[in-house]
């Protein structure tokens, strides 16, 4: 619902491409399955989500979350807004 009402003030993305240059000069290329800007009393920024559908998820935990933290640090750059990460198992 969150993701729809952004969506009808022009801020929402769904399998947007990100580039993140690191800090040692690496380049970090992903696609971010959905982002959506929000303004909310507990969270102004773009909420990131990344879609998992696997049966493993447990055991790439530390991998997903790290995934769902460049794409979000991708955003936070690329947009000069806050954001957080959601890993939403479906």
């Amino acid at each position: 619902r969150r993701a729809a009402a952004s969506a009808g003030k022009g801020g929402l993305r769904r399998e947007t491409p990100v580039l993140l240059k690191r800090d040692d000069g690496s380049l970090v290329v992903g696609t971010v399955d959905l982002a959506f800007d929000e303004d909310t009393p507990d969270f102004v920024g773009w909420t990131v989500v990344d879609f998992k559908t696997d049966r493993e998820v447990e055991a790439m935990a530390v991998r997903y979350t790290e995934q769902v933290r460049i794409y979000s640090e991708a955003i936070g750059a690329a947009t000069g807004s806050p954001t957080r990460g959601v890993v939403l198992v479906l």
